[in-house]
């Protein structure tokens, strides 16, 4: 019996080999994300990524798929309720227009994707106003 019982013997649980090199990367790319300083304020407190982007982003078109040229202003997050009363999100898209002004200033025609908002505003004041009122080189945009 004592034989039948060496043989039955349980094996000690024993880490896969790997698993802690995997522990040390993960470790590892938490250490390098936390020590950088691209996304934290001189405060200390974290800063979302939209606010560390810098305006001229939007002006160049980088991820500005749905964004006004002009002002920034994108898609708003809202939720959709159906009969039964459930709710789910969805995105209420932003009404743009790719738009051509003429600007005095630049003696040029230009060509933007504008908010109806926006337009109204460029309406009012005029292009060279109201890009200057929200900072925006429209050199960047002349035909």
């Amino acid at each position: 019996v004592g034989a039948l019982r060496a043989r039955v013997a349980i094996k000690p649980l024993v880490r896969p080999p790997g698993t802690m090199r995997v522990f040390l990367l993960v470790a590892a790319f938490f250490a390098a994300v936390a020590s950088t300083q691209a996304y934290v304020m001189p405060t200390g407190m974290p800063v979302a990524r939209s606010q560390v982007a810098a305006r001229s982003d939007v002006a160049m078109g980088a991820n500005s798929g749905r964004k006004c040229q002009m002002t920034g202003r994108g898609p708003n997050n809202a939720n959709a309720i159906s009969f039964s009363h459930r709710v789910s999100s969805r995105k209420q898209q932003i009404n743009l227009h790719t738009k051509k002004y003429y600007s005095p200033e630049l003696n040029g025609w230009i060509r933007m994707k504008l908010a109806t908002k926006t337009m109204k505003t460029i309406d009012k004041y005029g292009i060279d106003k109201t890009a200057k009122k929200y900072g925006v080189d429209l050199g960047k945009y002349k035909l």
